[in-house]
């Protein structure tokens, strides 16, 4: 004991000595993994983005070590990365790794192009319910290229789908509203407004009511859109409201009065509304005739008011009603006869008894303005006229060209009077012709080129070589113009490709781009000089056996059509070795298998499957084996290559059985062990090929005999045959599984069936996944009678009654006891067996019963 305490106080004081340095060491923390913040991520040419990278410790403890990993790119031309901060270079892909205490973390990066900007076409929607406009979406990089049509690679969103929907830029029409469509493409996006069945504006037919208590009347809405097309009638397609539903509501644009008062009816369809004005009296109301009107200036029309009464018949009250114009200058009026001044629209209010109604008119206010043309394109001193029609709410189109005021936007260029222009000198204007509120605006462009056009489309030159490329403008009005000399020429690369006056001369291996310009325009041709467009291999694939030798030849072709052998120049590899190498575009076969040998020339690359001992199909003979138990069978198994070529491979084959206690298999041998299905398949070269096996397979099952009829008691028997699949046949009864679905009906024990009791049953026999079943009768009867079919009797007299049933055979047997009997009035006969004893006067039934059958017997007594 003494020795124990020195011991642990010793081992106390180096616990204490060691501060706990020891458990400290025993628990030191181990590095599980690095995470980064990103495993992918895409960036473009100049953007730089930062990752960050976390230690998780074994213990689950983490820790930020970005900035003592070590970061580096696996391409350093497409990106940089110095403490996690990477830096896109050049379009491309590369890995960005993260290592730190022998752990890594790498995430993928891809480069694109810089995105500069993104236009769309056209930049504002207006349809209606159902039609599709397809968006148009381009693509513009900071380099000076573009991608005309990038709408399906684009994000599309709407926010009311309802609205409208968008699929990769075709926008369809839902419902009426607005709704915003956004494109989005790299970083960058772009929105268009849409409009579907968005209405100029509304016109009821009667914009205001004067209604008795309880009367209703239908109102027509006309919705008219910007573009002058209408909609006869969208009653039932609004929305409508009432300010005091306690005087009158609508309902698809039926308005009914309820009580006295006013109430204005509103109608919305789309984004627009219309008001209606309702006044309900009991007493009087108020009816103007015609409620909307339209006029030419100068024209006289007459209007009709009349006062509707509760308790007394309608009267006209035109010339009794206070009228008034809220604009007299456009519209005049006096007891209801109205005339026309000037365009323009205006109010006219009937007042009458302290009740008012108004009517708008409407003096040559046109709907659109339709210039025609539409653009003007021309040259210094040309003069064209410009056609204008207005389109009204009544009437066919008018030719208003003297009667509109034009203006220019720019009178040195372009110079209008009644429409007719005179074109100055070079530049733009926009012409504006106004009439009845409405205006119109019709671009016109002077000397101004609409297109230019290079005589070739691209240049491919050797080093040293030159071409001429002619430059040619197009105008608006159609005129042509051979610029070159006067146009500025600049190549994107002066190193690879020069160019003067049209002139474009090969410097060095590459490619650049010519930039001609002209009046503001500009156009490119791309030049590739010395640019190797493929590189092929011949032969392009090789079938090979197991020690042959075969030489690829590979041939370079440049963008100028020229060609080159260069399988000397050429690095060559093999993806496997050990199957085949290469050396100089040679290929020497080194083993069973396949690879592909790829050649690299001038950063272009080619690959050619290589195939040795490989088979191209596999054929085996028989195609189906059927066996007996311990029989045996061979198949044959041929192997063809991609060369044509075809061999016995049965003993170099892999074999296998899907079932070895039914049918196992040794290089093509097959044997039969159990009954059943096997499928033997063969491998060889890469292909498998298989075979359906069968040992001993039962095809059908027969018995002597369809269906069986018995008595009671009585037995039948039934032989059972089964036909294998190989054609023999074999007596089977007695290793069936024998069973009866009706055991009250009869029984069956190995093929003997029989009889015990009345009713109808189904004997199964099943063997070997094979069924057969046998319908059984017992105790059918084809008939029930008694000697007696009347009986007349005196009380307490006994009578005995005997029953006999045929049977479906046509035996005939006493069944007076097994059978039941019945009778109709026990006070009157009762009856036991076939004996009747009469018990009271009166008239009785006895009904006697058996097999299924029954029948009666009248008993009388007196």
């Amino acid at each position: 004991m003494f020795w124990k305490k020195v011991v642990m106080g010793f081992l106390a004081m180096l616990l204490m000595c060691s501060g706990g340095n020891l458990g400290t060491a025993l628990a030191a923390d181990e590095i599980s993994r690095l995470v980064l913040s990103k495993n992918e991520l895409t960036l473009e040419t100049g953007d730089t983005h930062s990752l960050s990278v976390t230690a998780v410790y074994v213990s689950g403890k983490t820790e930020d070590v970005t900035v003592k990993a070590e970061w580096n790119s696996e391409d350093i031309s497409v990106a940089t990365v110095h403490a996690g901060t990477i830096t896109a270079k050049a379009v491309g892909t590369s890995v960005i790794k993260a290592e730190y205490a022998g752990k890594m973390a790498v995430a993928a990066l891809t480069v694109n192009k810089k995105l500069k900007g993104l236009i769309v076409s056209p930049q504002e929607v207006d349809i209606r319910k159902g039609q599709e406009v397809q968006l148009k979406l381009e693509a513009l990089y900071s380099d000076g290229t573009s991608e005309p049509d990038v709408s399906s690679k684009a994000d599309w969103a709407t926010d009311q789908s309802a609205v409208a929907t968008v699929t990769n830029g075709l926008i369809k029409g839902q419902s009426a509203g607005t709704a915003t469509v956004t494109a989005k493409f790299g970083r960058l996006s772009v929105v268009v407004p849409v409009s579907v069945e968005i209405a100029h504006r509304l016109e009821p037919d009667q914009k205001q009511l004067s209604l008795l208590t309880g009367q209703s009347e239908k109102v027509k809405l006309k919705a008219i859109y910007p573009d002058g097309t209408f909609n006869e009638n969208v009653s039932d397609l609004a929305e409508w409201s009432s300010d005091n539903d306690a005087v009158a509501d609508a309902i698809k644009g039926e308005i009914k009065a309820y009580g006295p008062g006013t109430a204005v009816i509103t109608a919305k369809y789309g984004t627009k509304t219309a008001a209606i004005r309702v006044e309900v009296d009991n007493t009087r109301a108020l009816k103007i005739e015609p409620q909307d009107v339209f006029m030419r200036v100068g024209e006289r029309k007459s209007l009709a008011l009349t006062a509707i009464y509760a308790d007394k018949d309608d009267e006209v009250v035109t010339a009794a009603a206070e009228w008034s114009s809220d604009k007299p200058n456009v519209v005049s009026v006096s007891k209801g006869e109205i005339m026309a001044h000037a365009s323009g629209e205006a109010v006219i209010t009937a007042k009458y008894a302290d009740k008012t109604v108004q009517v708008r008119v409407d003096v040559e206010v046109p709907r659109y303005l339709d210039p025609n043309p539409t653009y003007l394109g021309m040259r210094k001193g040309d003069t064209k006229k410009i056609e204008l029609t207005a389109s009204f709410v009544s009437g066919p189109p008018e030719d208003i060209t003297a009667k509109a005021e034009w203006s220019s936007s720019n009178s040195d260029v372009a110079f209008v009077k009644d429409g007719v222009v005179t074109a100055y000198k070079a530049g733009s204007a926009v012409i504006t012709a106004k009439y009845g509120g409405k205006q119109v605006t019709i671009p016109v462009d002077v000397d101004l080129p609409q297109k230019l056009t290079l005589s070739e489309t691209a240049l491919n030159l050797q080093i040293g070589n030159s071409s001429t490329v002619e430059l040619t403008v197009l105008y608006s009005n159609g005129d042509s113009e051979n610029v070159t000399a006067k146009a500025e020429w600049k190549s994107s690369a002066d190193s690879v490709a020069t160019v003067r006056q049209g002139t474009v001369i090969g410097v060095g291996t590459g490619a650049s781009t010519i930039t001609a310009s002209y009046a503001n325009r500009s156009v490119s041709l791309p030049v590739n000089v010395g640019v190797i467009s493929s590189i092929t291999p011949s032969p392009n694939k090789l079938v090979m056996k197991n020690g042959q030798t075969d030489t690829i030849k590979l041939t370079a072709a440049y963008t100028d059509n020229t060609t080159r052998d260069v399988t000397a120049q050429a690095v060559w590899k093999s993806a496997k070795p050990e199957v085949a190498d290469v050396v100089l575009g040679k290929v020497t076969a080194r083993a069973s298998g396949k690879t592909t040998i790829s050649a690299a020339f001038d950063d272009k690359t080619v690959t050619i499957p290589v195939e040795v001992d490989q088979a191209q199909t596999l054929t085996i003979e028989p195609r189906v084996a059927i066996l007996t138990i311990n029989e045996t069978v061979s198949l044959v198994l041929t192997g063809t290559d991609a060369s044509g070529q075809s061999r016995n491979v049965s003993e170099e084959a892999e074999w296998k059985s899907s079932n070895p206690k039914v049918a196992d298999v040794d290089k093509g041998r097959v044997i039969g062990y159990g009954s059943g299905r096997a499928t033997i398949t063969a491998t060889y070269g890469g292909k498998s090929v298989s075979v359906p096996v069968e040992v001993g397979i039962v095809t059908s099952l027969e018995a002597n005999k369809r269906f069986v009829s018995l008595k009671s008691g009585k037995s039948a028997t039934v032989s059972l045959t089964a036909k294998f699949s190989d054609g023999r046949t074999t007596d089977v009864t007695a290793d069936a599984d024998w069973n009866v679905s009706g055991y009250k009906v009869a029984d069956v024990s190995k093929g003997v069936i029989t009889g015990v009791g009345y009713g109808k049953t189904t004997v199964t026999a099943r063997y070997n996944g094979k069924t057969v079943s046998i319908p059984v009768e017992v105790d059918m009867l084809k008939y029930l009678k008694t000697d007696v079919v009347q009986v007349e009797m005196k009380k307490g007299e006994t009578r005995k009654v005997t029953a006999i049933a045929t049977y479906t055979d046509g035996t005939e047997e006493d069944v007076t006891k097994p059978a039941l009997w019945t009778t109709s009035r026990l006070l009157t006969a009762d009856v036991k067996d076939g004996v009747i004893k009469a018990t009271g006067t009166g008239k009785a039934t006895i009904t006697v019963t058996y097999g299924g059958k029954r029948t009666p017997i009248v008993v009388i007594v007196k």
